[in-house]
């Protein structure tokens, strides 16, 4: 049997101990409690160029009293058990995406992507939910059976789950998710 290098034991134990220590910081580096909600794009409306008045040689015309703004549409939604975000993202969407996703992981924030561009196409309201945060965590797992990432939910207004996908899924698949659970 042939005696191994010193070198190169030297060599393996260095890899352990580097691999060891690689471990362990990722170990104590942990993920953030908070959620992360990703909001919509916002489309803002071009003005159209103010015209000039003509000028007329009668008097001027009593001015009209304006015409009160009609009040924002804020649903009330009552709680729909999923975390306080999705109830507000509901409150203002018909439909929400929401990408359950563990922050840092690759394939999570491929994922994510996906889901949000899904939504954009479909016209819907998008989330990203931390699995790791405990308090999004039992929110999920109290009205889902099982949470796994990455997953995408589409979720109607009344708070039910309209589709439920797992593992990665891509933007087309999202937008037809999202379109077909709309109202």
């Amino acid at each position: 049997m042939e005696k191994i290098s010193l070198p190169v034991r030297i060599f393996a134990v260095l890899i352990v101990l580097g691999g060891l220590a690689g471990m362990l910081a990722m170990r104590t580096m942990g993920p953030s409690d908070d959620p992360v909600a990703i909001p919509p794009p916002v489309k803002v409306a071009a003005k159209a160029p103010a015209k000039t008045p003509a000028k007329s040689v009668a008097p001027p015309a009593k001015a009209r009293p304006a015409a009160k703004p009609k009040p924002a549409l804020n649903p009330v939604i009552p709680p729909t058990g999923f975390p306080t975000v999705v109830d507000t993202a509901l409150r203002q969407h018909q439909v929400v995406v929401v990408s359950l996703v563990v922050p840092g992981a690759r394939v999570d924030k491929l994922s994510a992507a996906e889901a949000q561009a899904g939504a954009q196409l479909a016209g819907a309201g998008f989330l990203a939910l931390n699995v790791l945060n405990e308090r999004v965590a039992r929110g999920l797992l109290a009205k889902l059976d099982s949470v796994k990432d990455p997953s995408v939910l589409v979720l109607k207004r009344s708070g039910d789950v309209a589709v439920a996908l797992t593992g990665f899924v891509d933007r087309e698949t999202v937008a037809q998710a999202a379109a077909s659970a709309s109202p």
